[in-house]
């Protein structure tokens, strides 16, 4: 099965870009209620960064054995260490992963499950909350909140220009 797995997905092939992302808008369409932000599935978020380093992966590993990986972190270093992504892109894109991934796993932590990664409403009870859990201290609580969400904004817009940049454009 691996054999034919990657016999497929490293065939040289063109790769449906166009097709990638229009499945990649019905997914923020159809499962991120409207003026929410899921950690995952939104734009700016975790998969934003999966899927970028996965398109890159298929474009580039048939040539680059060493980009055929299923650790997200580890084709990024292979990407910069090939020049596909620059190292300030590729700072940019790790710095973002780990975020999302923190403030992901904090919400399993605050909600005691992992089925809802919708970013709760900036200035609710349980945003501040979240910002506490990961160890966003300030003077006050609504501080470290305010911080929070000055992160999430900075992480969710890099992203999404990052992948318009190299997708979209």
């Amino acid at each position: 099965m691996e054999r034919l797995r990657d016999e497929f997905v490293w065939s040289g092939e063109p790769w449906d870009r166009e097709d990638a992302l229009r499945l990649r808008d019905r997914q923020v369409r159809e499962l991120v209620p409207p003026g929410r932000f899921n950690v995952k599935l939104s734009r700016g978020g975790l998969a934003e960064v999966e899927y970028a380093v996965q398109y890159l992966q298929i474009q580039h590993g048939r040539e680059h054995p060493q980009l055929r990986t299923r650790q997200t972190l580890a084709a990024l270093g292979a990407l910069r260490d090939l020049g596909n992504v620059s190292p300030a892109e590729h700072d940019a894109l790790r710095e973002a992963y780990l975020f999302w991934r923190r403030v992901a796993d904090a919400l399993r932590m605050v909600r005691g499950h992992a089925r809802d990664l919708l970013l709760p409403t900036e200035g609710s009870e349980e945003f501040r909350f979240l910002a506490r859990r990961l160890g966003y201290r300030a003077a006050d609580w609504q501080e470290g909140a305010r911080a929070l969400a000055a992160d999430v904004t900075r992480y969710r817009d890099r992203l999404a220009s990052f992948f318009d940049r190299r997708f979209r454009d």
